[in-house]
């Protein structure tokens, strides 16, 4: 069992997601379904515009919802942030700053397999971000999931290397020397 089970496999997966956006437009929203509004919300949703594009939502007001959910982070205030992050979450799913600050509420809150997917998500969108794969990486390892941990932070320690983040390479040295692992990196 791994904290990733449960992820997108098939393209029946992706189609009940699809199909749950109904839920999340009563839910941000506060509309039904069945009104013609919501269906020009859903139909314009299935064409690939997030409720941000749609709702016309300026980049200065996510940026500001996104600056809330860290600050309120940075307080302690976990839940909160949770909740400002997942309407962030809902009004622009590919926003990769909101996915990774997202993440870390569930990574903080212990939820390793919801933090997990979202790094995934992350690295979706950042492939060669270091952060994405020492954040997976720590979630793996808090799950015991040990072999798939020392691959994330070898790869997070070969993208902080790449990219000049000592810091991120020392973070990496020393979660792998944890795990028993190699901290010297092959040049």
């Amino acid at each position: 069992m791994s904290i990733l089970d449960g992820m997108p496999q098939s393209d029946a997966d992706m189609k009940f997601i699809v199909a749950s956006a109904s839920t999340i437009v009563e839910t941000v929203l506060g509309l039904s379904a069945k009104t013609p509004r919501a269906q020009s919300i859903l139909a314009a949703m299935r064409e690939g515009l997030s409720l941000a594009d749609i709702l016309k939502i300026p980049k200065e007001e996510r940026d500001a919802l996104l600056a809330q959910g860290i600050r309120q982070m940075q307080v302690g205030d976990v839940a909160g942030a949770q909740a400002t992050l997942t309407t962030l979450y809902y009004l622009e799913p590919l926003d990769a700053r909101a996915i990774y600050a997202l993440a870390t509420t569930y990574q903080a809150q212990g939820n390793y397999g919801t933090a997990g997917k979202l790094y995934v998500s992350f690295l979706a969108l950042d492939a060669t971000n270091a952060d994405g794969y020492l954040r997976l990486a720590e979630c793996f390892m808090a799950s015991r999931e040990t072999e798939q941990a020392r691959a994330c932070f070898e790869v997070g320690k070969g993208e902080a290397l790449s990219a000049g983040q000592a810091d991120r390479v020392v973070h990496a040295d020393r979660m792998l020397a944890l795990l028993g692992g190699p901290t010297e990196h092959a040049a």
